[in-house]
């Protein structure tokens, strides 16, 4: 008698390798997304998906005959697809999920350890949404609002409030929804304008703001809604974008020829582009749109050396009119400008707003 195995024996053991295989490489792409934050969850879910996508193959090449040309390469077929499915499709979902469902940071600072008076704020929002903020009164007549980014709150913009306070301006930092204290459950990436419509409503209940003398300064996802808020509403005079990127593929396209090789990943972008506003509830509009529709307002562009922020910004800056000033950082990561250049930021920051806010004859305490 032969010790050999039998074929079926063979078979089935070849089948069992292939199931394994492609268990393993979706438990290591559940990892990779658990890495993010519950990692045991998504390693177990990865594990247990391609057990049965695994199985599901084995059966499918087993019992089509049709298939047994392709027989040997199921696997490679299998995980090729998988790849793709990844990339095109939970990538953008989980984007898209992670823009609208943002991380609450504690709020942990105030005014005060700066040496700012100032008051709490509790901004309606017209949807029902309480939005939590501080308001550093105006000794001039000006006010700025202040945003933060995408999984931070009003903490960040502590050192942008100190100067613009001790040059005499207001200053309205507040967390957007779904951040921080604020109220809300959704963030709405796709257009948050709301949120600042809020704002510049509180704003203008204050008796010492000039309406026609308020601005905005906005880092990373605080830059986009300050742009959407600003194409609709007429009362915000002058803008600061930091880290601004872009809102939609269509603000990309077409790509320069040195980021052509960018085209591949275009499926990718649209489809964050369609989750997101499904998830929004909001259709987003390119940011190359809303530049010109807040034309001629003055908006000072300010970028760092993080592709594709530069390219970006170049191309916000061509499409925003004359009036639109551009500040590029080629030593200096995300929304760190004020960090690594603080007094030249400062002073470009106040520069803006002084002519853009205060006319000739005015002057800061």
């Amino acid at each position: 008698m032969s010790d050999k195995p039998s074929p079926n024996r063979r078979s089935r053991f070849h089948n069992w390798i292939a199931v394994i295989i492609n268990t393993l490489v979706c438990g290591f792409i559940g990892a990779t997304f658990g890495t993010f934050g519950n990692l045991f969850p998504w390693l177990i879910g990865g594990l247990v998906l391609g057990a049965v996508l695994g199985l599901a193959n084995e059966a499918l090449f087993n019992q089509a005959r049709l298939l047994a040309r392709w027989y040997k390469l199921r696997t490679v077929i299998l995980v090729f697809g998988e790849v793709l499915l990844v990339i095109y499709v939970l990538i953008p979902a989980y984007g898209a999920y992670h823009a609208t469902h943002p991380s609450r940071v504690p709020v942990v600072g105030s005014p005060a350890d700066l040496g700012m008076a100032y008051e709490e704020a509790a901004i309606p929002t017209v949807d029902g949404v309480t939005l939590r903020g501080w308001y550093v009164p105006s000794r001039n007549g000006a006010a700025v609002i202040a945003l933060h980014g995408s999984d931070g709150n009003r903490d960040q913009l502590l050192w942008h409030a100190q100067a613009l306070a001790e040059h005499g301006y207001g200053v309205l930092l507040f967390d957007l929804r779904a951040h921080g204290e604020s109220g809300g459950t959704v963030f709405p990436v796709t257009d948050a304008s709301a949120d600042v419509k809020a704002a510049v409503t509180y704003l203008l209940s204050r008796k010492e703001v000039d309406p026609e003398r308020i601005g905005a300064v906005g880092l990373s996802l605080g830059a986009h809604v300050i742009l959407q808020a600003a194409a609709e509403n007429t009362f915000l005079k002058a803008l600061i974008c930091d880290g601004a990127s872009t809102n939609t593929i269509d603000d990309l396209l077409p790509l320069p020829s040195q980021y052509r090789l960018m085209y591949v990943a275009a499926p990718m972008w649209w489809m964050t582009d369609r989750m997101s506003d499904l998830m929004s509830g909001i259709r987003a509009e390119p940011f190359t749109v809303l530049v010109k529709k807040i034309a001629p307002r003055p908006i000072l562009f300010i970028s760092s050396n993080q592709e594709p922020e530069p390219f970006m910004n170049r191309r916000l800056f061509e499409h925003a009119g004359p009036t639109a000033q551009l500040w590029e950082l080629p030593d200096t990561g995300h929304v760190g400008g004020i960090f690594a250049h603080p007094q030249e930021y400062k002073q470009r920051m106040l520069s803006f707003f002084d002519a853009a806010l205060l006319d000739q004859t005015s002057t800061a305490p």
